[in-house]
């Protein structure tokens, strides 16, 4: 049998636990996320490096899919990753503060993995049409990912051009 003291530390613990859990539904959930960067340099390099690796991975799968070595099922899923972790680098460059005149480079690759997004989309279209037919003609696709991959670059060069020296 517990004792009244026992009881009462029981009912003060469980009343903190139900005020605490009440205190957590009343903050604001939409208080965004900043970042700020000490050194913006090293923070786009490493970005620029990771949508590399990321980027080049994908390649490959999109390769082998056209190699008949993988799926355009698996292909999808691989490119619907890939475009997850895109999306998290814009959005972390969108959040980023960074000095005023990193700003322009910030932009510029911002857009240079936009362009990348769509291209992705576009490799997805060519997995979903070689899905229903594995000799379907996708020069019309092809063409349009060079085009986005070339954006890319473009935005990719403007990012590097806009860095302060």
């Amino acid at each position: 049998m517990k004792s009244k003291r026992g009881v009462a530390i029981t009912g003060i613990v469980l009343a903190a636990i139900t005020a605490a859990s009440f205190a957590v539904w009343m903050v604001p959930q939409n208080t965004p996320t900043r970042f700020i960067v000490s050194n913006a340099s090293e923070d786009l390099d490493a970005l620029i490096e990771q949508h590399s690796v990321v980027a080049s991975s994908t390649s490959d799968e999109y390769d082998r899919m056209l190699a008949g070595q993988t799926t355009p099922d698996s292909y999808i899923a691989i490119a619907e990753t890939t475009h997850s972790q895109v999306n998290s680098f814009i959005i972390k460059i969108v959040d980023t503060q960074v000095p005023s005149e990193w700003a322009d480079s910030y932009g510029a690759f911002a857009d240079s993995l936009r362009a990348y997004n769509s291209y992705l989309a576009e490799t997805v279209v060519v997995a979903e049409k070689l899905k229903g037919n594995a000799q379907a003609d996708i020069t019309g696709e092809e063409s349009k990912m060079g085009q986005y991959l070339k954006q890319a670059d473009e935005y990719l060069a403007a990012s590097n051009s806009a860095r302060p020296q």
